[in-house]
């Protein structure tokens, strides 16, 4: 008999076998969603999502995460500019 994976949302939900769901890979800085794969699924960078409203909360997560590490950049910036300004 042959195995069968069992895929989970990030928000605990599992795949049924007429759900449409999607995947999502994030890398530093970008984010994309791609149309569902088992083979894909399996990666261990790729994300399990349910639907529309589990992408919509990580892409919001994301954007989130991407504007607080834009704010740190721009703090140690400023913060090495004034430095530099001292000496």
């Amino acid at each position: 008999m042959a195995a069968t994976h069992l895929f989970t949302c990030t928000c605990g939900v599992q795949k049924k076998t007429t759900n449409h769901w999607i995947l999502a890979l994030v890398e530093h800085g970008s984010i994309r969603f791609l149309p569902w794969d088992s083979a894909l699924a399996l990666r261990d960078d790729v994300i399990v999502l349910c639907g529309e409203r589990c992408a919509a909360k990580l892409l919001s997560q994301s954007l989130g995460d991407w504007k607080h590490a834009d704010a740190l950049i721009a703090r140690q910036v400023n913060t090495i500019d004034n430095i530099a300004a001292y000496n």
